[in-house]
């Protein structure tokens, strides 16, 4: 029986979990997930329904729903690949999809759902066998996040992309996040794998609180997998793809993958929506949307892949990246000078962009946008007056909403609700 918390896409038959949020109380909803055909409920407080429908009271309703996912997965059996990193989580499991597939059953996370609700929900939904790998992408904001992710589904295979000062307002400093993140090799079992980050040396080290197998992958001799070792023309922009390969490629050797079958997963990797992804935009132009998310050194590698591609004029649309903590100025100064020398024309959106723009000394290639409908609305008025020569590269963190201004140079043939991020009706009403 489906699980839902969203009577705006619950079908008949499924069974309607109301979740407390921050802004909305799913309680009240149940009687519209009646309405519509719910056949069950998981609620925190008795609620007034008809008595055909089935009705459960729980302490906490998302803990609930974690319970049972995670009771599915153990008495499943299914190995558990779990991914996390600060940057490049999503890419990496989508890599390691790609592969896998090449070789077994695969069943990955979903999108941003990279909580204990929304893993919990892809995993109860999701039709499971002892032969189903799960690839699952572990997100943390606080400490503990991993640590609680793990418990509820514990990793076979466990890998790190990266540590970098992301979520170090919650996660207190880099060291912090370090230590956040290799809960995921912590909780390796002896006959696990980490697959580590061999160029990161806080990712390196986390080899040192594991008694599970290590491999690692980078560029350096004494790694386990190097480029050396790829052999595929891969569908990736940006200096993270080889990365992005190295790690795919030491997962499947983790399942006794050959170099084929790797290989063939590599060529095969689809590159998901606001990742860096080329598309063509108005009047012949080319837009690199890379509006999923952004941090610091994110942002850089995105304006290396700009300057990389041929086009006689490059522009950059850069929106707030958020949760940086005291630095976060000096880190939207660096990441805008760096534009500025890489991009012909520089936009800036959002009050932190603002604040490190005053430092710029020459502003004459910079405009500055308060917010990304504003810049929108720039871009749809003609003001880059794109042609088959321009090249653009939007990227801002998901609370700068940044594919806005996207979906403003888009191709008109193209849909953006199949090329661009956040496209859904819920995301769209949102202010």
């Amino acid at each position: 029986m489906p699980y839902s918390t969203d009577t705006r896409t619950l079908q008949p038959g499924d069974t309607y979990v109301a979740i407390r949020g921050e802004t909305h109380d799913g309680h009240a909803f149940v009687a519209d997930a009646v309405a519509k055909g719910a056949t069950a409920l998981i609620v925190e407080e008795a609620v007034d329904v008809p008595e055909t429908v089935q009705v459960e009271v729980v302490e906490s309703s998302i803990q609930a729903l974690v319970e049972r996912a995670s009771a599915r997965v153990r008495e499943v059996g299914c190995p558990v690949v779990a991914i996390t990193g600060s940057v490049g989580k999503t890419t990496a499991r989508a890599a390691v999809v790609s592969v896998l597939q090449q070789a077994r059953t695969v069943k990955g996370s979903e999108g941003n759902k990279n909580t204990p609700l929304g893993l919990s929900l892809t995993l109860l939904n999701a039709d499971l066998t002892p032969e189903t790998v799960l690839v699952l992408e572990m997100g943390a904001r606080l400490p503990g996040d991993i640590e609680e992710l793990c418990d509820a589904f514990p990793p076979t295979v466990g890998v790190v992309t990266t540590v970098r000062p992301v979520h170090v307002e919650t996660l207190g400093s880099i060291d912090g996040v370090e230590r956040e993140k290799s809960e995921i090799v912590r909780a390796l079992p002896e006959a696990g794998t980490a697959v580590l980050n061999g160029d990161d040396p806080r990712v390196r080290r986390m080899a040192e609180v594991t008694d599970a197998r290590v491999l690692l992958y980078g560029t350096t001799p004494d790694c386990d997998v190097r480029p050396d070792h790829i052999t595929a023309i891969l569908p990736m922009l940006g200096d993270h793809a080889m990365s992005t390969a190295l790690l795919a490629t030491a997962v499947g050797r983790a399942f006794d993958m050959d170099d084929a079958a790797i290989t063939r997963g590599l060529e095969a990797i689809r590159t998901e929506a606001g990742r860096l992804r080329r598309l063509a935009g108005v009047g012949g132009s080319t837009l690199i949307d890379d509006t999923y998310n952004a941090s610091p050194d994110a942002a850089l590698s995105a304006l290396g892949v700009l300057a990389s591609l041929p086009g006689a004029r490059r522009t950059a649309i850069l929106g707030d990246m958020l949760e940086l903590g005291p630095s976060e100025v000096d880190q939207h100064h660096r990441v805008l000078a760096e534009a500025l020398q890489v991009a012909d024309r520089v936009w800036a959106v959002g009050s932190i962009m603002h604040d490190a723009a005053m430092r710029v000394s020459d502003a004459t290639r910079l405009r500055l946008f308060a917010t990304s409908r504003d810049a929108a609305e720039a871009v749809r008025a003609g003001d880059l007056g794109l042609g088959p020569d321009d090249v653009v590269l939007v990227k801002g963190s998901q609370g700068a909403r940044m594919e806005r201004v996207s979906e403003g140079v888009l191709h008109p043939d193209l849909d953006p609700a199949a090329e661009l991020p956040r496209q859904s009706p819920q995301w769209k009403a949102i202010p």
